[in-house]
């Protein structure tokens, strides 16, 4: 996913005066590195589960890439001497290694660490979704929730933004003392990149993944909080496999403080699901 700069001057003429759900940090390029989830922001320390968004779209969703998390999900992500398996440069290029990291970070915990072989970058865990990956397959909770915390990572602008991750897994259970800070809950996810079959060819979704917004996000980001809720996860949702089913509790059912959700009428529930909250200064 490439922007035009044209396109880009045109979209913030528009949004003149406005601000959107993921519009933060301007200045940073498509295909920027995605800073490390813990990275301090604005001077603000942030521990799990708070952290940064900032993965682009185009590398995410590139065929390389997803055969890339498909190869690392069915084996153990410490190959022996803490090393990640081999992805070549032909595959990953060093500008999109960031999804790899971005995997990590999601998967393992800040006291696990693995280094990608072919680059020599050190990647250390942060929000521990699936910390046994480091060392055995990947199983289907760890998929689906390392799938989820990817997506809710994306950034269509390629921006660096605060985010809240919720969820009903031990690592992400809701904490009220954030509420303030993090006031705006923008939406859940849930997916399955590491289970996808479809041929990665470029032409068709390498998998399917959905996403609701929470009721309140319209009016926490004003007119624009719908359209850049799509533009936050991904500008082209036909070709990415991003489902967009509206408001969450048309397609969930509250699962204590969170969202039990599933596909359609006759789908499974889908209890992994991961929820995206923001700062209130990120819609002002």
């Amino acid at each position: 996913m490439q922007m035009k700069r044209t396109h880009l001057l045109s979209l913030l003429v528009l949004m003149a005066g406005l601000a959107g759900c993921g519009s933060t940090e301007e200045g940073l390029e498509q295909g920027h590195p995605l800073p490390a989830a813990g990275q301090t922001l604005l001077g603000d320390e942030r521990d799990p589960p708070k952290g940064l968004n900032g993965t682009t779209p185009s590398c995410f969703w590139a065929p390389g890439s997803q055969q890339a998390l498909r190869t690392l999900g069915a084996a153990a992500l410490d190959q022996g001497a803490g090393l990640l398996p081999g992805i070549p440069l032909s595959q990953v290029s060093a500008s999109c290694r960031h999804v790899l990291r971005s995997a990590v970070e999601c998967a393992l915990t800040p006291e696990q660490s693995v280094r990608d072989p072919v680059t020599d970058e050190l990647y250390t865990g942060w929000w521990g979704l699936a910390p046994s990956w480091s060392s055995g397959v990947l199983d289907t909770a760890g998929r689906r929730y390392v799938t989820a915390c990817m997506v809710q990572r994306l950034n269509y602008y390629g921006a660096s933004v605060p985010i809240l991750l919720e969820g009903p897994h031990s690592a992400i259970t809701r904490n009220t003392s954030y509420d303030a800070q993090y006031a705006i809950e923008e939406s859940t996810v849930f997916g399955d990149l590491f289970s996808s079959t479809a041929p990665l060819l470029g032409l068709l979704p390498a998998f399917n993944v959905y996403v609701c917004w929470e009721s309140l996000l319209p009016q926490s980001c004003g007119l624009l909080g719908l359209p850049l809720l799509e533009k936050r996860i991904c500008d082209d949702a036909p070709l990415c496999g991003l489902v967009t089913l509206g408001p969450c509790d048309l397609s969930c059912v509250e699962n204590g403080p969170y969202w039990k959700c599933r596909s359609g009428l006759l789908s499974p529930w889908w209890t992994e699901t991961v929820r995206v909250k923001l700062e209130t200064a990120t819609c002002q």
